[in-house]
């Protein structure tokens, strides 16, 4: 049945599950009465095929959805368990007693004295960021301060609640911030002094110190310009409070070209390699103004900032710059575990736990510790992890040219005395020991070699907490680095001579005189998923799972879009200095994905950077609503000077 209704779910339906209007048949050619009797027949019987489906659909959905609701609180308890046990609590579970217990306070309860007796005043920044939850819980502590009881009326002082937030910059809503609160909050902090001076209670700060003005009236004119969605509590707001005065230092690029600039080509490697370009020619003969003083100088690599939406898409973008001798740092842009030397170090662990382990041998070859190639080790195949411990010479290496051969005469030499150490030394010993003997750090040369190092040291403190927990085999840490979650973040360093990678989410905070938002036409890379759960706060969650549809779909999908308004609001108003765009254009035209920060750009914006793909004219003008001109720069292809400059640059440094 199900595979029959899918047939009619193609055939009739659009695959956004619309009905369709329109039918092709090549068999019935559509200036034939035949054929046009059957596309009108089939156009009548879409909407009743569509009625029919959805009902389909709604009800098979409801049997889905309770078996999906058991499993889950089979889960729940199982985790609930696990956690009693141990006698823990969660962040949740600390969150959520908290509520509770200041829930059922009454006003003599003792609880009630203690915390009114301590905190008189309460100050909650970033509040853009809060679930509603996390707002109860402050509520609640300042709900009497509006009811003229308690001890904390008593004080010298009158109590007092800050709450500071940019509604612009709520961009954590999949972990559960509701932009909304901060209306909420408003209004009920207001409330707590109903009599008091009206203009005191809400206040705006819109002054910024951070950007030059081509740069401020610019993202006034932008983002005046977005799309707006009026009715929706969590819609983007971008009113006459949030506009930009536009007071600052003059002469906003030093006389070197517009502050704005686009850099768009036919494929992500093609806009990595403008980008890089461009970078190479700031690092160059580009000016910055100092932070601390506000005077120009020279441009560093750790003044640059490339910014995406998704973690996806940095790998062009590091490429590129490696290709030109520039450092660079990822910012939680590539997970910890992913990162090429996370994976040799776990290799070679994973090794030690199990020597004669065929696969791990070849791991442990393959990684830049031994660093054999993949044509020696099919010629090794079948014989690996002997090729590394066994006393007599494989046949096989006589077979090995060049550098194989020496790699692997020396990993016989060293790896076999590592073996035999195993949980004789503590795994951390023996790690360091491995990576002084095998002259590891000299890998780590390239590239992005600051990150690398901070991440190998972090993967050494990862050990080291193992092995202190008691006993720990090679075996027992092995197995438990395999049970780390994935999403592990990189080392943080301080990126001071390293051009910073990052998703717009890690910018969060920052500044950086040059800022490239790049990749603008990828979406965040994740599919609908198959089971969907959704929570409005003021009813019971509702769960529908793939194909059904429900209008909470398509409420999710509309404040995903709100969302990426303000994501790209945060990653445009990093930049002090400077600020480009980069996407691909297919053909000439832009066409950003769901979820990209390109969907909810102007349209006009868009037809801007389409004018940039042909790159004939150095400059071009994007004028917003205010009718003020904005020159955006258009970034060309790099100059043979460029890259051999930009070399020597990073070479020097």
């Amino acid at each position: 049945i199900r595979a029959g209704l899918d047939r009619l779910r193609a055939y009739f339906l659009t695959r956004a599950g619309a009905p369709r209007k329109r039918f092709t048949d090549p068999r019935l050619p559509g200036g034939t009465p035949r054929g046009r009797r059957f596309r009108a027949a089939a156009a009548t019987l879409a909407p009743v095929v569509h009625d029919v489906l959805t009902r389909f659909d709604r009800d098979v959905n409801l049997a889905l959805a309770r078996g999906v609701q058991r499993l889950f609180r089979i889960g729940v308890a199982e985790y609930r368990r696990e956690l009693e046990a141990r006698a823990l609590l969660d962040f949740s579970d600390v969150l959520e007693r908290a509520v509770d217990l200041l829930r059922k306070m009454d006003e003599f309860a003792r609880s009630r004295y203690r915390l009114e007796s301590r905190y008189h005043h309460v100050l909650v920044d970033e509040f853009q960021d809060t679930s509603r939850v996390q707002w109860e819980l402050v509520s609640l502590l300042v709900q009497s301060w509006g009811e003229g009881s308690g001890l904390v009326d008593d004080a010298p002082l009158p109590p007092s609640v800050f709450v500071v937030g940019d509604r612009k910059q709520s961009i954590y809503r999949f972990r559960d911030a509701d932009v909304s609160v901060l209306e909420d909050a408003g209004v009920a902090v207001a409330a707590l002094r109903p009599d008091g001076p009206e203009g005191r209670v809400r206040q705006w700060i819109s002054h910024s110190f951070r950007a030059v003005p081509d740069l401020l009236a610019f993202v006034n004119d932008l983002f005046t310009a977005i799309e707006k969605a009026p009715a929706r509590r969590d819609a983007f707001r971008f009113d006459e409070h949030d506009r930009f005065p536009l007071a600052g230092p003059p002469d906003a690029a030093g006389g070197r070209g517009p502050a704005l600039g686009l850099a768009v080509g036919e494929s992500v490697e093609r806009c990595a390699e403008l980008a890089a370009g461009e970078i190479a020619r700031l690092l160059r003969d580009g000016q910055v103004r100092d932070r601390r003083t506000g005077l120009r100088r020279r441009a560093e690599p750790g003044d640059v900032a490339v910014l995406f939406r998704s973690r996806q898409s940095h790998g062009e973008f590091e490429r590129a710059l490696h290709g030109r001798g520039i450092q660079t740092c990822v910012y939680k842009g590539l997970g910890f575990f992913d990162a090429e030397e996370i994976k040799d170090l776990r290799a070679l662990l994973r090794y030690l736990a199990n020597p004669w382990s065929e696969l791990r041998a070849a791991a442990l070859l393959r990684s830049r510790i031994v660093g054999i190639s993949d044509r020696a080790l099919a010629r090794l195949a079948g014989g690996l992890s002997d090729a590394l411990l066994a006393l007599d010479v494989p046949a096989a290496m006589a077979d090995l040219r060049g550098d194989d051969a020496e790699l692997l005469a020396l990993a016989r030499d060293t790896v076999p005395r590592w073996a035999a150490l195993v949980d004789r030394v503590a795994p951390s010993e023996l790690l360091d020991l491995a990576l002084v003997e095998s002259a590891y750090d000299a890998e780590l040369g390239a590239g992005h070699a600051v990150q690398a190092r901070e991440n190998v040291k972090k993967f050494r403190g990862l050990v080291r907490r193992v092995q202190n927990r008691g006993y720990a085999t090679m075996a027992r840490v092995a197995e438990h680095l395999d049970q780390l979650p994935g999403d592990v973040s990189n080392a943080v360093v301080d990126a001071f001579d390293a051009v910073n990678l990052m998703t717009v989410h890690a910018a969060k905070g920052l500044e950086f005189p040059v800022v490239l938002l790049v990749d603008l036409g990828r979406g965040a890379g994740a599919a609908t998923p198959p089971v969907r759960v959704t929570d409005r706060g003021d009813t019971e969650a509702s769960v529908s799972v793939w194909p059904f549809r429900t209008e909470a779909d398509e409420d999710q999908r509309l404040a995903e879009r709100e969302e990426s308004k303000r994501l790209l609001y945060v990653g445009a108003t990093r930049a002090r200095d400077r600020l480009y765009f980069s996407a691909v254009a297919t053909g000439g035209r832009v066409e950003p994905n769901r979820g990209s920060l390109g969907e909810v750009l102007p349209a006009t914006f868009i037809a801007a950077m389409e004018r940039a793909v042909a790159g004939a004219q150095p400059e071009i003008d994007w004028t917003g609503k205010t009718g003020r001109s904005h020159r955006l720069a258009v970034v060309g292809p790099e100059q043979p000077r460029d890259r051999a400059s930009a070399g020597d640059r990073s070479a020097a440094s």
